[in-house]
């Protein structure tokens, strides 16, 4: 079955080079962009970006600032010029018959990071400023400082955003209360399926080799389809950039990590090169990884006082090794950009059990995006390919991962093929913005022995439009989007929930209208209305099995309904040259929330199991504020500040005004950095202490995950908790750069839970049992690799 489906898309992938071959070769239709790029003061800025966004194509300037952009296609581009250190600049252009284009640049320096263009959640790339919805991104050095191994880390210290951590290898990214099936991954706006539907399974993609990170809080349906409910995170590879006539350009650096808790390393390798016509980008990533450390003090076992861990110091079977890579070639051609990426995730780990045995997992998860950018006139053509495929392996508990893939019990694997289209309009009658379809099918069969998850298949349709309509300080953007899904489950023996064949098919309206309007110069208030939803997922219909990495078995519900939100934020930002703040205000309604209770008496219970959960569904309601603010109170000094609180409740059925499951607690970050003076090739020396502080939560009841570890649920587990207590860590840092020519040696000290806290937090799946980690120093250098 696979073999065909395998050579059905290598038969578009060959369709697709071919096409590009002929196009290598047409007729030239094409010119130039050429400028400068200065500050305010007359510097020139050597190493700024001028990235035509339309086509995914950039370019850099040389040491008089200069650069120069040939074989750009006629039509109508946005031209977005960008440097460290000074606030980014767009312009739009037209490219015309000899009529090169001659453009000059003065970049405003400013204290603060700015991406220069937000591409997520927008009808086309745009300045986050202006944008209604709420966008967080993370890149250049802030990103290399905090690369972590999982996802969920990576974003956690991100306004609004948490971690649903089990140990180092696992993290999954909760987005204002929303996770796993709420929250869509994307890979250069490409939906990505990694059976998200458990609380230890994090994304099977690393963020190594994107350039940046952009996270939608909130529903983002509209352009992104189901399970977008509660937001994205969507990872951007950087632009091709292509050399000028004649020339050829390789370059790459080295980056290594070591953190000393788990003694854990990274090494990642990643290289550029363009000539005039081709461009290519490639990395690799080894990270291997011995058991986590929490702070030694005495176990249960020692203490026999109620709720103490389980396990301390040296947490057994928390293990894990990952070798991950990507490469990628862009064509220039007379017609547009048109690229091939692909993308391999490779991770064995072993997760510990309550009773101290392991369970060994193996992740395979491989993505081929192809894509096309071509201008026509006022219009740009967005054809995009992707084929997915992900598997999952466990064993049963007892055994570890090297025992992989012989001693499977849990084997499923996952091929999703997408094909989507955008026609991204640019000021057509007054309207900036993008009209699309998208076909997407997704496969799933259960090879292993535990029905866990049912085989079947589903193809979803989409068509959809977003629009924005921008005058003087006042910008609104529209649209909406319509989905048929049409699905089938295959019968079974094994599921008595299932018996027979199950065909079925579901449909959703949804939409968004959101404002941004600039009050000064300074000011910007923002007011948003989005429409998600979330289809029922193959796990919440026909789960009937035993799901070990969370020790209970677990039960679908056949006659689960889509799941609708409806969103209401608003938002009032702030910028100067020294203060940059957000308010978010949200209101997140949800009808036919999905979510496990408790269900020892469920007709299909299996005799014997000591913990059974099963599906259902009542409406809820989601609401919070977030807070951030980062100040340069001198030149030397900054420091930051963000709140989120979130609350989240049953609005209906037997839990009315209950809380609901995996509420992230209200948590506040601060921070300070102290910029040092440059000391001969030592350059941008700083000093950090961040602080975290989380308030204690309590588990919101029989049906919140882990609830079991709390007294009075049914279980005397006399070691552990599911409720957790407040508690505060503090990180302290120490990084500089050294001048190396074009591009510097970076080297980043960080000190984590410096004084060693014992704390457990409440999204952490091991709280059960174990501690969280103590301190760890970690050390991280990244050296360029330049010809």
């Amino acid at each position: 079955m696979y073999s065909i489906r395998w050579n059905h898309s290598l038969f578009f992938i060959f369709l697709f080079v071919i096409y590009s071959k002929n196009i290598l070769f047409a007729n030239s239709l094409t010119g130039t962009i050429f400028g400068r790029i200065v500050s305010t003061e007359g510097e020139n800025l050597y190493g700024a970006h001028v990235v035509i966004s339309s086509l995914n194509r950039g370019a850099l300037t040389d040491d008089s600032g200069f650069f120069f952009i040939t074989k750009v296609p006629f039509g109508i581009h946005r031209i977005i010029a960008s440097y460290v250190g000074f606030e980014p600049e767009t312009r739009i252009v037209e490219v015309r018959e000899g009529e090169p284009v001659q453009m000059l640049f003065y970049l405003k320096g400013t204290s603060f990071q700015i991406d220069p263009v937000i591409v997520t959640g927008k009808p086309y790339a745009s300045n986050v400023l202006d944008t209604p919805q709420d966008v967080s991104s993370l890149s250049g050095r802030e990103k290399q400082k905090s690369e972590s191994i999982s996802l969920g880390n990576l974003v956690a210290s991100l306004p609004g955003l948490s971690n649903i951590s089990t140990g180092a290898v696992a993290g999954k990214p909760v987005i204002r209360g929303q996770t796993g099936e709420r929250v869509l991954i994307l890979s250069d706006g490409i939906s990505q399926e990694y059976q998200q539907y458990g609380e230890r399974h994090s994304p099977t993609i690393d963020a190594f080799g994107y350039e940046r990170i952009e996270v939608i809080k909130g529903a983002a349906s509209l352009l992104y389809g189901s399970d977008a409910l509660g937001g994205v995170v969507n990872l951007l590879h950087h632009p091709y950039h292509f050399a000028n006539d004649n020339e050829y350009a390789v370059d790459g650096s080295f980056t290594g990590g070591y953190f000393s808790n788990s003694n854990a390393y990274t090494t990642g390798l990643m290289f550029n090169g363009s000539s005039e016509m081709i461009a290519f980008r490639t990395s690799i990533v080894r990270k291997k990884s011995d058991n986590f450390h929490t702070p030694d003090t005495d176990p249960y076992s020692v203490t026999l006082q109620r709720n103490d861990p389980k396990f301390t110091g040296e947490i057994p079977n928390t293990n894990f090794e990952q070798l991950n890579g990507s490469f990628g070639v862009g064509m220039g051609t007379s017609l547009g950009i048109f690229s091939v990426d692909y993308d391999h995730f490779f991770n064995k780990n072993n997760f510990l059990l309550p009773d101290g045995n392991p369970i060994g997992v193996r992740l395979e998860n491989q993505i081929f995006n192809a894509k096309g950018n071509i201008p026509l006139g006022k219009f740009i053509v967005k054809p995009k390919f992707s084929i997915q495929r992900n598997e999952r392996l466990a064993t049963r508990g007892g055994l570890t991962y090297p025992m992989l893939p012989d001693s499977a019990a849990v084997d499923l694997v996952l091929n999703v093929y997408t094909m989507r289209t955008e026609i991204e309009n640019v000021d057509v009658f007054g309207l900036s913005g993008t009209v699309g379809g998208e076909i997407k099918y997704y496969d799933h069969e259960n090879v292993g022995i535990v029905p866990l998850q049912p085989t079947g298949n589903f193809t979803n349709y989409a068509l959809f439009v977003f629009e924005e309509w921008k005058k003087n300080s006042f910008t609104v953007s529209f649209g909406t989007r319509f989905d048929f899904r049409d699905q089938i489950f295959f019968g079974t023996t094994t599921n008595p929930l299932l018996l027979k064949d199950d065909h079925r098919n579901y449909s959703n309206l949804s939409g968004s209208v959101g404002t941004a309007y600039q009050l000064t110069d300074q000011f910007t208030i923002t007011g948003n209305i989005s429409r998600g939803f979330r289809t029922p997922s193959f796990f919440n219909l026909f789960v009937y099995g035993e799901h070990g990495g969370v020790f209970s078995f677990q039960i679908g519900e056949p006659n689960l309904k889509n799941e609708t939100s409806l969103e209401l934020s608003t938002s009032l930002r702030f910028k100067n040259e020294r203060v940059n703040g957000n308010v978010n205000l949200f209101q997140n309604a949800i009808s036919n929330y999905i979510f496990l209770y408790s269900a020892p008496q469920h007709p299909f219970a299996p005799v014997g199991k000591p913990y059974i959960v099963a599906h259902d569904q009542a409406d809820a309601a989601v609401r919070g504020v977030e807070v951030s603010v980062d100040i340069f109170l001198i030149q030397w000094l900054e420091v930051s500040s963000s709140y989120s609180y979130i609350i989240g409740e049953f609005t209906s059925g037997p839990h009315m005004n209950n809380e609901l499951p995996l509420m992230p607690p209200h948590k506040g970050l601060f921070g300070v950095k102290v910029i040092l003076p440059d000391i001969s090739n030592i350059s941008s020396p700083y000093l950090s202490f961040n602080s975290k502080f989380v308030a204690g939560k309590n588990a919101a009841g029989f049906y919140e995950p882990f609830a079991q570890f709390d007294d009075g649920f049914g279980f005397n587990i006399p070691s552990g908790v599911c409720s957790t207590e407040d508690y505060a860590v503090i990180d302290f840092g120490i990084g500089f750069d050294v001048k190396n020519g074009r591009d510097p040696v970076t080297f980043d000290f960080l000190i984590t839970n410096l004084t060693n806290e014992i704390y457990r937090d409440f999204l952490d799946t091991y709280k059960g049992y174990a501690l969280a980690p103590g301190r760890s120093y970690n050390v991280r250098v990244t050296i360029p690799l330049n010809n």
